[in-house]
């Protein structure tokens, strides 16, 4: 499964950014992207998963992950579109 990223400013003040991993994730991001106009003020930036770090834990029962970040790029937002 895909996780992507989207980062939100208006007016070149960041406002936040939004993650999503779930299975219907570029949906998520293309929905976003309709509501946030250049016209109003927004720009964005879109970011892709391509890997994963993760942290393990090695105990009596073996390796536990305890836990994960997902590593982005940058991609275009036009390969969205």
């Amino acid at each position: 499964m895909t996780a992507y990223r989207l980062v939100i400013y208006r007016h070149d003040r960041l406002l936040g950014r939004f993650d999503s991993e779930t299975p219907w994730a570029e949906d998520a991001v293309r929905d976003l992207l309709g509501c946030l106009p250049k016209q109003d003020g927004y720009h964005t930036e879109l970011f892709v998963a391509h890997d994963e770090r993760r942290l393990l834990e090695s105990g009596p029962r073996g390796l536990r992950v305890v836990g994960r970040e997902p590593l982005f790029e940058p991609r275009s937002i036009a390969s969205l579109l």
